[in-house]
């Protein structure tokens, strides 16, 4: 017991020398450390040698290497690094506790450990998406023949060589417990200004209970990514997608065919629904019943409009390589390993927006109770656009509806519009030049001198002596159901003034595309969502009815008649009180604001792949151009 006491001192010593130069953040991580260090002393101490592998066969070539001598050289090494990123002095601070032996390079090298480690390195790609060249496999397998080939010149080169391949393999084991706990990149450099999620890394407490299950890496790592169903059946999916003979498929050129029609090209057809999981006889050469409910399952797999018609979206769909599709579940994959500081599974109502599947859903007790369509902010190609592309990324549009978690905290009934300054400034400055009293009629609009507050006469304004870059003047467009942002607007802190809303464009709906807004989220039927809402805050029907009331609706009870003429002899007294110069810009209709009880957490997030029903993979364009930059990044990794 004394001399393991005396060990314990002595390491404390050697530890403190080793950071106390550091920043004081770094300092703080080592004294968080020493609970690790002081718990794994007597564990060291007692079972420094247990499962040790024997040296290998080829390792004799060695003659000099003197184990006590590399194992000095380590603590030197060990005691001189300078990083002082998290994960390095973490690492750093482990080898302490092991009186400074090697774990992977114990006996110059633990083949089976090792070998174990790299074939869960490798499997990274096909069971979550994570290429090897994340890990640096290739890097350390050469390192590794070049120890087996003995061109290691000498014995100094021979501990260095093996101390860093020491603390290669050490370092790659704790970023893919990180990977696979927390993703393997950053969602901010994904996404740059448009991500306004919290999200968590990993800690120093986290990488101690890594490197503390070390001994048992293979069966820990097993127990590390997301168990969610989720999850596992993307995971599945792609597994099931590399395990086919893609290249062996025949490509299918377009035709277009009717239902009961024939072609030569149905069968190329039906291989490549089975490839897709979708069972159907390979050998018919007619759209019958049977090709024609396959086809129109692989379209509600991808959000095509299904029809008897063989289309030419369809085919390209279908033509796409598996790799593609594995690619696209790789990226969704690695979103689903981000870990957020509010998750949906903390709340029993919220409301999620899925950007690529241009939908909104309410969500109570994890039962979707409805679903709409939505209109969210524009987009555009950036493949011909040099400046959309910075640093191998693709740098987000300026008008893209932003990524947040948040909370509906209140619902604006009749909203008016009070048009930013960019849009007047780019859309409304040449209408107002060429036709000033016009556009305000057409677009119930009214204006406000920004510098004192007060309303304009549309009369006294000449447009085109007003300087485009400084322009004065605010416009506001009146609520009602000619408003852009149509009779409910559902408010939630952030920081782009963007909400979800209604809108008097609906036959925006009916397109398949819809990123058409300036960034907001238009929603189909905001009366539905709105109506879920006061479910969820248990208001009563008197209140309800006056809140239909308040958007025009007729009464329909002595309360809600009594709470009319309230609210028209307010209206009265409100007029009453102008002066006879904001008379003339008097509205009988303005904005409600409804405060709730119960705020609504909301989820505006981006899946191109998710797992919809009857736990069927469903795919969507990505619109953003999102799922290139997460690849790009797991293919091209920092540090």
């Amino acid at each position: 017991m004394f001399n393991l006491m005396l060990n314990f001192f002595c390491r404390i010593k050697v530890f403190w020398a080793s950071v106390r130069n550091h920043a004081p953040e770094t300092m703080f991580m080592a004294l968080f450390s020493m609970t690790f260090l002081f718990i794994t002393v007597p564990l060291s101490g007692c079972h420094q040698k247990e499962g040790v592998q024997p040296q290998p066969h080829w390792f004799k070539y060695y003659t000099q290497y003197q184990e006590e001598g590399y194992i000095q050289y380590l603590e030197s090494q060990i005691n001189s690094e300078q990083d002082t990123t998290l994960r390095a002095v973490m690492i750093r601070n482990y080898y302490p506790a092991r009186d400074f032996r090697p774990f992977w390079t114990q006996n110059g090298l633990q083949e089976a450990s090792v070998d174990t480690l790299l074939a869960r390195l490798d499997d990274a790609s096909r069971l979550h998406g994570i290429p090897g060249e994340y890990f640096r496999t290739d890097s350390i397998r050469h390192a590794i023949t070049r120890l087996k080939e003995h061109q290691i010149p000498n014995d100094e080169a021979l501990y260095s060589f093996l101390y860093g391949l020491e603390r290669q393999l050490t370092d790659q084991y704790v970023r893919y417990a990180c990977a696979l706990s927390y993703g393997a990149v950053d969602p901010k450099a994904v996404h740059g200004r448009k991500w306004y999620y919290e999200t968590l890394s990993p800690d120093s407490a986290f990488i101690q209970v890594v490197l503390g299950n070390l001994q048992r890496f293979d069966d820990y790592l097993k127990e590390l990514y997301p168990q969610t169903a989720e999850y596992l059946t993307l995971q599945k999916e792609m597994q099931r997608l590399l395990s086919q003979p893609d290249t062996l498929l025949q490509t299918i050129p377009y035709f277009r065919v009717r239902k009961n029609g024939q072609s030569e090209h149905i069968p190329a057809l039906c291989r490549r629904l089975n490839h897709h999981g979708i069972t159907v006889d390979t050998n018919l050469n007619t759209l019958d019943e049977t090709v024609l409910r396959a086809v129109n399952s692989f379209r509600r797999n991808h959000g095509i409009p299904e029809s008897d018609t063989i289309d030419k979206e369809t085919v390209e769909k279908l033509n796409l390589p598996l790799q593609q599709y594995c690619d696209v579940i790789a990226a969704n994959l690695e979103r689903q390993r981000w870990q957020f500081v509010h998750r949906k599974n903390d709340d029993t109502v919220y409301i999620a927006v899925n950007i690529p599947d241009y939908s909104v859903c309410a969500v109570q007790n994890g039962n979707v109770m409805l679903r709409n369509r939505i209109c969210c902010g524009r987009t555009q190609n950036p493949a011909n656009v040099a400046s959309r592309y910075k640093n191998g990324l693709v740098v987000p549009y300026k008008a893209e509806t932003p990524l947040m978690f948040s909370r509906i905290r209140s619902i604006v009934l009749n909203p008016e519009w009070n048009i930013p300054y960019d849009i007047i400034k780019n859309e409304y400055y040449p209408k107002l030049v060429k036709s000033n009293t016009a556009v305000v009629n057409r677009e119930h609009l009214y204006i406000k001198d920004s510098r004192n507050g007060r309303y304009v006469v549309p009369d006294s304004i000449n447009w085109s002596k007003v300087n485009r870059n400084n322009i004065p003047y605010r416009l506001h467009q009146t609520s009602g159901r000619y408003n852009a942002l149509g009779i409910f607007k559902f408010v939630f802190s952030n920081s782009e003034s963007v909400y979800l809303h209604d809108t008097n464009n609906k036959g925006a709906f009916k397109r398949r595309k819809r990123a058409l807004s300036h960034g907001c989220v238009r929603v189909e039927n905001p009366a539905s969502v709105a109506e879920w809402i006061y479910a969820v805050n248990k208001f009563d029907t008197n209140y309800i009815e006056q809140l239909h009331i308040i958007l025009g609706e007729k009464p329909t009870s002595k309360k809600g008649e009594k709470y009319l003429e309230k609210q028209e002899e307010k209206e009265l007294q409100y007029y009453e009180s102008l002066s006879d110069y904001d008379r003339r810009f008097y509205r009988k209709l303005r904005p409600s604001s409804v405060n709730l009880r119960k705020s609504i957490p909301l989820f505006i997030e981006y899946h191109t792949c998710f797992v919809g029903e009857n736990d069927t993979v469903q795919y969507r364009d990505d619109v953003y151009y999102k799922d290139g930059n997460i690849l790009y990044l797991l293919q091209n990794p920092g540090r």
